[in-house]
């Protein structure tokens, strides 16, 4: 098995058969309206791998830095596409929308044939709501996970996004046997702390500094409990662009030494692969093929930062929206319609959030636009004239008029501009609600 990494959470897979796999194809142009991959591929990389003509994709879950149109768009539509059965079909009609009709959609757990090639793989469905090991109340399939069980005996698990904790990676080796190979995440996709409107930049500083050691530790627990003969650092490995550039010197993702530090402190440096976009790992005599034509390996914090600001011009597409002058919108109603639409689906989910939800917008020249409020556990919603300082558990969203309108309506989603960091967050207590951000997409008029 050859595995070439390209960029986030994309790799170019060839089995023993010579057949190749292509994992969440994104390497080319901004996401969640920000993001741009870091470190970004080489054109020439980009053209390789739009040309490689793979026998199979697979799309890990719906979010764009995974299906992302502009990257798909070259790839032949008749291309088997691998899903999981999910218990709902936002990531089907997706593909379909896309072009893409031949799906593969698997049920979880279930170890199926990968066409012709000898190969098996099965998939797994969310470990948990967050990379806290936390459940949530919310039944909603969303990230996948895949274990390919290669015709030579190689065995490759890639965890995606996925919030794997240890306890997850010894289930795995247990039931399914330890992996040569294992692709972790270790960094979860999160405005955190860089959205938080009450931190300066010591307190952002810090926090970032203590989440790196957290998720330092859940990479090495997860590799012990997994056991893996190597494992490659991935998925969540990005900067921010455009208004929200000069965020990325909080980013929370630790850098390859650290993770290597982490892993040399058990015995098991040697383990850990870090591959750049068009670097390959051929398993068969453990040798990495480096791409030459890649400008940038092993960054520290300031030339992260540094590459960040050069995306700093890079304007966020909501902000090209044209609104016609003589457009009326009854804001008022259509956030009261909106918190409706909320307030229902949570009450489907059986979810119960005690807390006021504010968005404070803005208009262009940030000046206040408007505030509204939905108290969450008594049904109450409408326009107000201040937060109050009071003891209700609250969260204000402060945010652009004009983005307000692309998220309302459906244009944008929630969770996608929340972590590209274009909402600040203000919150009381200092705590974090996950089952609240897993269903704020819900708030809108269409839902």
């Amino acid at each position: 098995m050859k595995i070439r990494y390209v960029a986030n959470a994309c790799f170019l897979i060839t089995l023993s058969n010579g057949e190749r796999l292509l994992t969440d194809p994104w390497f080319d142009g901004p996401c969640h309206q920000t993001w741009w991959n870091f470190p970004p591929p080489s054109e020439a990389l980009k053209s390789e791998v739009w040309a490689s003509e793979p026998d199979f994709l697979y799309i890990s879950h719906l979010h764009h830095d995974h299906l992302h149109a502009p990257t798909l768009a070259p790839f032949d539509r008749a291309t088997p596409v691998i899903i999981g059965a999910m218990n709902t079909p936002n990531l089907r009609n997706g593909l379909r929308h896309l072009g893409f009709e031949t799906l593969i959609e698997t049920p979880f757990e279930a170890r199926t044939p990968l066409g012709q090639t000898g190969a098996e793989f099965l998939l797994f469905k969310d470990f948990h709501g967050n990379t806290r090991g936390d459940e949530t109340e919310i039944h909603y399939d969303l990230d996948t996970s895949i274990y390919i069980f290669d015709a030579d005996g190689t065995r490759l698990f890639n965890a995606v996004d996925n919030t794997i904790q240890p306890l997850d990676g010894a289930r795995i080796a247990a039931e399914y046997g330890a992996p040569d190979v294992a692709m972790l995440p270790y960094v979860s996709a999160s405005l955190f702390p860089m959205a938080m409107r009450d931190y300066d930049d010591a307190a952002k500083r810090a926090a970032t500094t203590a989440l790196r050691a957290r998720t330092r530790r859940n990479f090495r627990d997860t590799f012990q409990a997994l056991s893996p003969q190597r494992v490659i650092p991935a998925g969540g490995e990005y900067v921010l662009g455009g208004p929200a550039a000069g965020q990325s010197r909080f980013l929370p993702q630790p850098l390859a030494a650290e993770l290597a530090a982490e892993l040399e402190g058990i015995g098991a440096g040697a383990a850990l692969l870090k591959l750049y976009p068009g670097d390959e790992f051929d398993t068969d005599g453990g040798t990495v093929q480096c791409d030459a034509r890649t400008a940038f390996r092993g960054f520290d914090d300031c030339e992260r930062e540094a590459y960040a600001l050069t995306l700093a011009d890079q304007a966020p597409s909501y902000t090209t929206l044209s609104l016609p002058d003589e457009l009326e919108f009854d804001w008022e109603r259509a956030l009261k319609r909106c918190a409706a639409n909320y307030a229902g689906r949570l009450r489907k989910m059986g979810v119960t959030l005690t807390l006021d939800f504010y968005i404070d917008a803005r208009n262009d020249d940030g000046e206040p636009a408007l505030l509204f409020r939905q108290a969450l556990d008594e049904g109450d919603c409408g326009i107000v004239s201040e937060v109050p300082q009071d003891a209700r558990p609250r969260l204000v969203y402060t945010l652009d008029l004009k983005l307000l309108f692309c998220l309302v309506t459906g244009l944008l989603s929630w969770n996608a501009t929340e972590v590209s960091t274009l909402i600040g967050v203000s919150r009381a207590p200092d705590e974090y609600w996950h089952d609240f951000h897993r269903s704020i997409v819900h708030f809108n008029l269409l839902s």
